[in-house]
């Protein structure tokens, strides 16, 4: 029998054109986003990965579906952010940084959150 998938909420969030991702000590770069706590549900997921990983708050969100692969499962989300809000690292965190989908040729990111950006239309 099969190990049953990781449940993964992740937001995608969207400021001038540059998509905000998050960076732990690996050089590879996330979209902001984590595991769901048992009994959590997705959206509550959502609201507490943002807050825990760039100190902003869930708001406008748009749910783009759920995106199965062999290893996890994502509820993927999309936000606007406004100017004003700047994201800041905490916890696990150790950088944020907004990339335009040009830019994002030239550094690591997971895999899985370029498949995700593709099927929400983020980058071709």
């Amino acid at each position: 029998m099969s190990e049953p998938r990781e449940l993964h909420s992740t937001v995608i969030c969207v400021q001038e054109g540059k998509i905000l991702f998050v960076r732990k000590e690996a050089p590879v770069w996330s979209l902001p986003g984590g595991k769901l706590e048992p009994g959590e549900q997705p959206l509550e997921a959502a609201r507490r990965e943002l807050r825990e990983e760039t100190s902003l708050t869930l708001r406008n969100a748009r749910h783009l579906g759920h995106h199965a692969y062999a290893m996890e499962e994502h509820y993927l989300y999309r936000m606007p952010v406004e100017r004003s809000e700047v994201p800041r690292a905490s916890g696990e965190i150790v950088e944020c940084r907004w990339f335009t989908p040009v830019e994002l040729v030239h550094v690591t990111v997971k895999p899985t959150n370029l498949d995700l950006l593709k099927r929400a239309g983020q980058i071709c």
